[in-house]
């Protein structure tokens, strides 16, 4: 897949690169910058991520393939699967966000990839439940949107108002389960296969235009999954090489900008504060299949991922490296300590929470909301300890108030 440095600790680090000064005789070059090494480990983490998260994107895609081919409540059932297995690297990969890199950069695909909430009326025509807008309905206007095609999705995402998603993820999503209408509270959306059994040969016919916007959904999420793994593969000129040759202390601003701002503004925020406040399952992320608890464990883990520098890839083996964590136990312990124990209270409070998440927010599930303000409060918690940490090694942070979503 890639070359990779498997040093176990920064102390590892450092001590090759002494080894490497003793074996120079007189000419001894300037001793390398440890904290390089990290910036490499974590640059090797975000590649092996998105390079699973394309993997699985492109199980899926085949999925629907399948589907669209033999539209079948086993093949309906299969992609919808191979969508829930694919979000779990995706998950991961969102810790990689929030300082403008490849993914969220002024002209990033981020609004495309993972964009929400969304309008379901921007892509089909639905019931009215839960003050659905009355959008652009691209499968249902042929007038108007004559060719779907990944373009026409990458023009029509955001147009017309932000919540205007037509494109990423929860497209694919809302294509695959329909609306959650909650008519079996604990059911996600049951959108039937026979909706994408074409009922002529018109080019027009609905359930043909839905099967096109499914695959070309899928096709502009992978060419964007893509075009971000570019920037970071080795021996490029592209923002990986940046990113490590450039300044070691912005580097490491932007590790701890990442996971501090997933933690606090976007998932403690955005992502259960506001539904729990509102209580109305239109502002929880994964809304149509019901998986937003488990997005939410797969977000926390990623933050780990790049704090102590381990990643497991999908063939089971460890990616590891000198890692934050190290450089923060080298200086100080106890804030090591607090930092790990915030971490795995979070993982512990996140994990409780149960699925549908929609019902854990109601006013009548107070034992539920109690979980989900167990998870806000941990989030929370843990990005002051983190931000301590970066302190401790002299990282200075950005202001958070304009980051997320």
């Amino acid at each position: 897949m890639f070359a990779s440095l498997r040093y176990t600790s920064l102390a590892g680090a450092l001590a090759l690169a002494v080894t490497a000064l003793s074996l120079t005789g007189c000419s001894r070059p300037a001793e390398p910058d440890s904290r390089t090494a990290v910036l490499e480990t974590y640059a090797q983490i975000v590649l092996a991520t998105y390079e699973d998260s394309i993997a699985t994107a492109e199980t899926l895609d085949r999925s629907i393939n399948a589907l669209l081919a033999d539209p079948s409540p086993a093949t309906l059932e299969q992609a919808r699967e191979h969508w829930r297995v694919a979000r779990i690297p995706y998950g991961y990969s969102e810790a990689f966000r929030f300082y403008s890199g490849p993914i969220d950069a002024e002209d990033g695909p981020e609004g495309r990839i993972n964009g929400w909430p969304l309008d379901e009326n921007h892509i089909d025509a639905v019931n009215d439940a839960y003050n659905a807008a009355p959008g652009a309905n691209i499968i249902g206007n042929p007038q108007q949107f004559p060719a779907i095609t990944p373009q026409l999705l990458a023009d029509q995402n955001e147009a017309g108002g932000e919540k205007n998603i037509a494109s990423g993820w929860h497209a694919i999503e809302f294509l695959l389960w329909g609306q959650d209408l909650n008519q079996e509270p604990h059911r996600a959306g049951e959108r039937p296969h026979t909706d994408y059994v074409p009922q002529s040969d018109d080019a027009n016919d609905p359930a043909r235009r839905r099967g096109a916007y499914l695959k070309a959904a899928s096709t502009l999420l992978l060419d964007d999954l893509r075009s971000v793994a570019a920037q970071w593969q080795p021996d490029a000129d592209n923002y990986r090489r940046t990113f490590i040759s450039g300044d070691p202390a912005t580097g490491l601003q932007h590790m701890f900008t990442g996971i501090i701002a997933l933690s606090e503004v976007e998932l403690a925020g955005e992502r259960m504060n506001v539904p729990l406040l509102s209580g109305d399952q239109e502002e929880e992320q994964s809304c149509f299949s019901d998986t937003t608890s488990t997005d939410l464990v797969a977000n926390a883990a990623g933050i780990e991922h790049v704090y102590f520098a381990r990643y497991r890839l999908r063939d089971g083996s460890m990616l590891t490296g000198p890692s934050l964590a190290d450089m923060i136990q080298a200086q100080d312990a106890a804030a090591a300590d607090e930092i790990q124990h915030a971490l795995r209270l979070t993982s512990e409070s996140l994990t409780t929470i149960a699925t549908p998440f929609d019902q854990e927010i109601l006013e009548s599930n107070p034992e539920g909301r109690a979980r989900v303000q167990a998870g806000i409060d941990a989030l929370r918690a843990q990005s002051l300890s983190l931000s301590r940490g970066a302190q401790t090694i002299g990282v200075a942070l950005p202001d958070m108030a304009d980051i997320g979503d």
